[in-house]
């Protein structure tokens, strides 16, 4: 059973993403490869995990996630695959799938003539490759017990309020928070700023008009409508948010 393979990665826009898939064509020329992105910042892996988190749920079942923010790349870290209910997840394993609940790991061997700096090549490209082919993966990867545990979703919650932190900003500038929305939110604090114009929709509020929304996964983001939130109030990845209930 021929399996798609979805690609997630830090790359940018440079040649790694192609050699990537060159390998993966190479050894099954029929693979279909989905790009996510490759715009996910540089060695951010909870901005990487918010994206496989927010993605790989539309994707049909048996979807191969080759998923790349690998700052670790060439240490003692473990190359892993991952097999859930509906997915395959493969990368290194520095907590970008430790959200994932109800699933089997594996390690995957590396080649002692893998690049130490280039594993989405030399190491989960063919991988992917052979699972995409319809491997068993029992058949080419060693069960492991456990894999790190990384939550981009953990916040800190008080009394009445909540201290969370951006994990994405979007071409738009919008801030995304790793906050799950409630309706009961009553204002929003971020770089010493109060946010209180809570809306549905953009067009609920005047442009340039500062607000804070349910955003379309589920969580709390801050806009600037028409505008670019992340400029106008020089925030970005990591701001601390504080939101009142």
């Amino acid at each position: 059973m021929e399996r798609k393979i979805a690609f997630i990665s830090d790359f940018g826009e440079s040649f790694y993403v192609g050699q990537v898939k060159g390998v993966i064509k190479s050894i099954n020329p029929n693979a279909e490869i989905i790009d996510i992105t490759h715009n996910v910042p540089k060695f951010n892996i909870k901005a990487g995990q918010f994206v496989l988190y927010s993605s790989y749920k539309y994707f049909p079942k048996g979807t191969i996630f080759l998923v790349v923010i690998d700052p670790g790349v060439g240490s003692n870290r473990k190359a892993i695959a991952i097999e859930s209910d509906n997915y395959y997840f493969v990368g290194p394993d520095n907590g970008l799938f430790g959200f994932l609940k109800n699933y089997k790991a594996y390690e995957i061997e590396i080649p002692k003539n893998a690049s130490y700096t280039f594993h989405a090549r030399d190491v989960f490209a063919p991988f992917c490759a052979k699972l995409s082919k319809g491997y068993n993966i029992e058949d080419i990867a060693k069960p492991i017990e456990d894999i790190i545990k990384l939550d981009f979703r953990e916040v800190k919650v008080f009394e009445n309020y909540i201290i969370g932190e951006i994990v994405f900003v979007d071409d738009f500038g919008n801030l995304i928070t790793n906050i799950e929305f409630n309706e009961n939110f009553k204002y929003v604090e971020i770089n010493e700023i109060k946010i209180s114009k809570k809306v549905r929709t953009y067009s609920d509020a005047k442009k340039g008009e500062l607000v804070f929304l349910k955003g379309s996964y589920e969580f709390l983001e801050i806009s600037i409508v028409e505008g670019n939130a992340s400029k106008v109030l020089n925030v970005s990845f990591g701001e601390k948010v504080k939101v009142y209930i």
